[in-house]
């Protein structure tokens, strides 16, 4: 490779290569100027805050629009509050009067006067007015930008296939999101198991993430490069090259053909089944986020749903979903995989997911605190898990043996104990208001996510109650660990295959087995295929992904032999070292 390319490295997540221009996406402006103007400058001054206000209103309005048409409704319904903010001539009265009387740049003048608002709103009894806090700091970054001359990326407006490159992206950024119109995806932080790496296998598009010095590199290469600058990323070695020459797109684009025609080939196995050279099947299920993810995951070969990422339904909004809402969500894929296991998720918010109309406090490590079914359990929330279970209850009625609800964060079996008396409690008054017709929690299966080591090594007495386990990779080997998995600089400890996670693996899966309970997998390293002969041979119940990666499962799975699936398992948890179990496996 020339010694003129600015080469950069990061973590491989999804195979592929993109090549193509670039958007950066960075919704917070840089550092405020804290400069006062002159007497004579103050009409000029309110004259420019009124035009950014204008251009705000005209971006937002486009928003609505664009997402109101290709996603729906629900996704719009932010726009629209965020519409009506602007109604209000508080912001505006107020940003005036620091402009006028302290000479504040309007810069300055309106991020102080949003913030005062906000806080006005947050310290508000009214939970929906309390929500409004978060709506005035979005408006409050799009005039700043605006002012500034740097309006922001809208990931939910793209106009043409881009590379989208980002510090990194939280659920709530990609609400919305037209897959055809990301070549890519770029980050500077997160791992191998953060939110962006999910969202690209879901997706199914380049990415890597994790790439240290990423927006400073970029920076540099816009304003050399500003006329004609592209970006290339390997998805598969984790390379990105920064303006490269024209050879270097042209091997490139030789790899991304290459890899084009193994996917392909892939989509051969969509209607197999994941059946061993020795007649072997173990059941290959879909992780999906919204209803929509259903029908595309039926037609890649997913023999049911192991994961329904509930939270993607609250998020992105100004108010939470109704039981109306939920009941047709759920009811949609249901449907859709109409006599197969659907596992639906209960509702996973804390960590690094949060809403903002339940205006959560601050907490110093959010993943250690209040999340999963903690705060859906604590009084002030527990009307959001009421209406959740009285939906899926309600939902229930059409396919009520295919529907498992899985409790995410269990530690012991007091919390289960507690959320299995909330749905029987649900499900009572659901039948005193005469909404179900019969008794429907007789016939469901009621479980829990292990991912947490306090579970794991409680999992003989969880077995007394829960009807099945779901093992969460992710959040299992981060808590195992003591590894942040959004930590880039912790990525030697979040290889793929540690000795510690996959010791605790094959206990889970034993204990499970000797309780004669099922038991699944649903975190990311169900659907990397060189873990799929270990968990085979470890003789795990399902394994459940994004549907990328399905087929190439099925391939490996159907390559291996069940005698060859035991050595392995043996050979890996007598392994020293995750590099060790990488060349076991590989």
């Amino acid at each position: 490779m020339s010694s003129t390319l600015q080469t950069l490295h990061g973590i491989p997540v999804t195979g592929g290569v993109a090549i193509g221009s670039w958007i950066v996406y960075d919704p917070f402006p840089p550092a405020i100027p804290h400069t006062t103007i002159d007497a004579d400058a103050l009409a000029s001054e309110k004259e420019r805050l009124q035009q950014a206000i204008q251009a705000s209103i005209a971006e937002v309005t486009a928003l609505r629009d664009h997402v109101l048409a290709k996603v729906g409704p629900e996704e719009a319904e932010i726009f629209d509050a965020h519409l009506l903010m602007f109604e209000d001539d508080s912001l505006l009265e107020s940003t005036h009067q620091r402009i006028e009387q302290e000479h504040q740049n309007a810069v300055w003048a309106v991020w102080d006067a949003a913030d005062e608002i906000a806080q006005m709103f947050a310290g508000m009894e009214n939970e929906y007015f309390r929500a409004r806090a978060a709506d005035v700091y979005d408006i409050r970054a799009r005039i700043v930008n605006h002012l500034l001359g740097r309006p922001t990326a809208q990931l939910r407006s793209l106009k043409e296939p881009v590379i989208v490159v980002a510090r990194d992206l939280l659920p709530s950024d990609t609400a919305g999101l037209d897959p055809a119109l990301v070549l890519g995806l770029v980050t500077e932080q997160g791992g191998a198991t953060s939110h962006t790496a999910i969202l690209a296998r879901q997706m199914g598009i380049p990415a890597v993430v994790g790439v240290n010095g990423l927006f400073e590199q970029i920076a540099a290469a816009t304003a050399e490069h500003a006329a004609s600058s592209q970006l290339l990323l390997d998805g598969s070695s984790g390379e990105i090259v920064l303006h490269p020459d024209i050879e270097t797109v042209a091997r490139y684009q030789q790899t991304l053909e290459r890899y084009r025609q193994q996917q392909q080939q892939l989509q051969s196995l969509r209607t197999l089944s994941a059946t061993t050279l020795d007649g072997k099947t173990i059941e290959v299920a879909a992780n999906i986020g919204r209803p929509r993810d259903a029908q595309p995951a039926l037609e890649a070969g997913a023999g049911g749903v192991g994961l329904f990422r509930t939270e993607f339904l609250f998020l992105d909004r100004a108010t939470p979903p109704s039981e109306e809402e939920q009941v047709e969500a759920y009811t949609t894929v249901l449907n859709t995989f109409a006599a197969k296991t659907v596992i639906v998720r209960t509702l996973d918010i804390g960590g690094d997911k949060s809403v903002p109309y339940l205006d959560l406090p601050h907490e110093d490590n959010p993943f250690l605190g209040v999340r999963g079914i903690r705060l859906c359990l604590e009084p002030e929330h527990q009307h959001l898990f009421r209406t959740q279970i009285r939906a899926l209850l309600l939902a229930a009625q059409t396919q009520v043996t295919s529907l498992w609800i899985m409790f995410p964060m269990i530690c012991d079996l007091r919390e289960l104990r507690q959320a299995r008396a909330f749905v029987a409690e649900t499900e009572a008054q659901l039948l005193q208001e005469g909404k179900l017709a019969a008794p429907v929690l007789s016939l469901l299966r009621l479980g829990i996510m292990i991912e947490t080591p306090a579970s794991v090594w409680v999992l003989d007495q969880l077995a007394q109650e829960a009807d099945f386990f779901s093992i969460g990779t992710n959040d299992l080997a981060q808590y195992t660990l003591a590894s942040d998995r959004m930590n880039a600089c912790l990525n030697e400890l979040q290889r793929p295959f540690h000795p510690a996670v996959m010791r605790t693996i094959a206990h889970i899966v034993r204990i499970a087995h000797q309780y004669q309970r099922w038991v699944g997998m649903c975190g990311e390293m169900a659907g990397n295929p060189r873990a799929s002969a270990f968990l085979l041979g470890l003789g795990i119940d399902e394994l459940s992904m994004e549907a990328g990666s399905l087929n190439a499962v099925k391939q490996a799975i159907r390559g291996t032999t069940i005698p060859q699936a035991l050595e392995i398992v043996e050979r890996v948890l007598a392994a020293d070292s995750s590099a060790a179990i990488e060349d076991i496996l590989s």
